[in-house]
C-alpha cells in the first residue's frame, strides 16, 4: 500500500506538469536562441570577410601584414569558403538542436526522434571543431599565398577550445547513444506489459 495520499498524489501530478511547461516554455526560448544563433554567425562570417580590412584579418589569424597590400576579392571569397566550411557543419548541428529543442517544446521528452536530433547536434559540433584545425592551417596558406616568397606562411595549431569542443561533443554524442538505449528497452519492456 501507498503511502501517499490522494492529495499528495495530485499535488505530485501538478507538479510535474509544472515542470514539464517550464521545460517546454524555455525549450521554445532556446529553440529561438539556436535559430538567432544560426543566422547571426553565417551573417558574422559574411561580414567579416567582405567588411573587415585586410590589416585586420591578417593579424587575426597571427600572419604577417606583408600581404594586406595584395588582398583582393579573390583571397576574401577563398577566406570565405575555407571558413564556411566548418561553420556550415556548425550551423547545421545548430538547427538540429533547434529541432531537439522543439520537440520538447511540445511534449516529446524520450522519443527517437528528439535524441537522434541531439545526436546530430553532437556529432556536428565534433565534425566542425575537427574541420577548424584544417580551416586555420587552409587559411594561413591561402592568405599569404600572394605574399612575396619567403613571407608565405603554412601556420599548425590546436586551441584549448578545439579541445574542449571535442570533449563537449563526445560527452553529448554518449549522452544521447545511452538515451537511445534506454528508449529501446523501454518499447522493449512495454511489448511484454
Amino acid at each position: 500500500m501507498s503511502d501517499l495520499s490522494t492529495p499528495d498524489i495530485m499535488h505530485t501530478g501538478l507538479g510535474q506538469s509544472r515542470r514539464a511547461e517550464r521545460i517546454r516554455l524555455l525549450s521554445r526560448i532556446m529553440s529561438g536562441l539556436y535559430a538567432v544563433t544560426a543566422i547571426a554567425l553565417f551573417g558574422g562570417m559574411l561580414y567579416y570577410w567582405f567588411a573587415t580590412l585586410p590589416a585586420d584579418i591578417l593579424s587575426a589569424a597571427g600572419l604577417p601584414l606583408a600581404g594586406a597590400d595584395n588582398f583582393g576579392f579573390g583571397t576574401r571569397l577563398l577566406g570565405l569558403i575555407i571558413s564556411m566550411t566548418p561553420l556550415a557543419v556548425l550551423i547545421w548541428g545548430l538547427l538540429q538542436a533547434r529541432r531537439c529543442f522543439n520537440s520538447f517544446a511540445s511534449g516529446k521528452f524520450f522519443t527517437l526522434e528528439t535524441i537522434r536530433s541531439l545526436r546530430a547536434f553532437a556529432l556536428a559540433v565534433f565534425i566542425s571543431t575537427l574541420l577548424q584545425f584544417f580551416a586555420e592551417t587552409a587559411l594561413s596558406v591561402a592568405l599569404s599565398w600572394t605574399n612575396p616568397a619567403g613571407q608565405r606562411t603554412l601556420s599548425i595549431g590546436i586551441s584549448s577550445n578545439m579541445l574542449l569542443g571535442l570533449l563537449f561533443a563526445g560527452t553529448i554524442t554518449i549522452m544521447a547513444w545511452v538515451m537511445t538505449e534506454a528508449v529501446a528497452i523501454a518499447d522493449e519492456n512495454a511489448q511484454f506489459v
